[in-house]
Formats: structure tokens, sequence, C-alpha cells
């Protein structure tokens, strides 16, 4: 009879703590889902941005005020992303690479002094005409999408989960207006 009470009394606890992590996740996600970005990938974004800038600590904010750039930057590489065979780790991780190298790029070159260096950036990436059609349009296309952000993207963190891939970005804040 003892063992019997002591299996119900276990299961009772295992119940109640597996209640307390369900409640505990929930919570977490909602913290998440405030501002999109968890917890960790902000831990593995530090560690990045650390290596990044040889050692120099930076402030990661999370604010759900300014825009998700994970969400603009998808948004904005949607040409280069569609291209990619669904599922493909690699080939969708250049095409993000690739597109946020553009999108500073485009901000870059709004300045004087940056159009030139950007030209300079860019010549490897159009080797034809048809390269440069592709460039243009991309440069183009952050300009009429996305005019007033000027945030520069600095570092992302790209995550394999069940229903795809998430994206993570790691940006500059927005300058004073």
């Amino acid at each position: 009879m003892k063992r019997k009470e002591r299996k119900d009394k276990l299961k009772r606890k295992n119940k109640i703590r597996k209640q307390q992590q369900t409640q505990i996740s929930t919570e977490e996600n909602i913290a998440e889902s405030e501002c999109g970005v968890s917890d960790e990938a902000i831990a593995r974004m530090k560690v990045k941005m650390l290596e990044m800038s040889g050692g120099k600590e930076h402030e990661l904010i999370r604010d759900s005020n300014l825009e998700k750039m994970s969400d603009a930057l998808l948004k904005y590489g949607e040409p280069l992303l569609d291209t990619i065979e669904p599922g493909n780790k690699t080939e969708y991780e250049k095409a993000i690479m690739m597109s946020i190298m553009l999108w500073n790029c485009a901000i870059m070159r709004e300045s004087p002094k940056g159009r030139k260096g950007t030209e300079k950036k860019l010549r490897p990436m159009m080797p034809d005409a048809e390269s440069k059609k592709v460039v243009k349009h991309m440069l183009d296309r952050k300009q009429e999408m996305f005019p007033d952000n000027k945030r520069m993207i600095l570092n992302y963190e790209l995550t394999e989960m069940s229903d795809g891939f998430h994206l993570a970005v790691a940006s500059t804040i927005p300058p004073p207006q």
C-alpha cells in the first residue's frame, strides 16, 4: 500500500513540475513574442558581435516599438530568397548574406563618400550585365520599400526550425530625426 501511495505522490509532484515548466515556458514565449527574439538568440548574437568587434562589448536592445529588421530583410530579400530550393539552409544563408550586403550598400550609397566605396564593394558581385541588373534592382528596391529605414545590419543568426528557418538580426539603432 505504501508503495502505491509513494507512486501517486511522485505522479502528483511530476504533474505539478510539468505545469510549472509549461507556465515558465509560456511566460518566456510571451516575453520573446513581444519583440520576436529569444534570450538564447540574443546570447548567441552577443557572442558573435563580441568576436566580430575584437572583444568590444555591444549592447543589444530589443525594442518592440522598432520595425523588426528580420521582417524587413526577409521582405526586401524576397526576389533572392524565392529562387532558393525550400529547406536548403546553405543557399538560404547565401541569399540572406547577399541581401544584407545589398541593404547596407543601399544605405551607404546615399552619402557622397559612400557612393564610391559602395561601387567598389559591389564590383565583384557584378561580373556580367545580368548581375548588374540584379544588383541595381535590389539597391532600388531598398529605396522604394524602406526609404526611411537607415539602420545598418550588423549581424544575423539563422536557425533551422521544424517549420522552416528563423532569422534574428542585429542592426544599428535608427539615427535621430
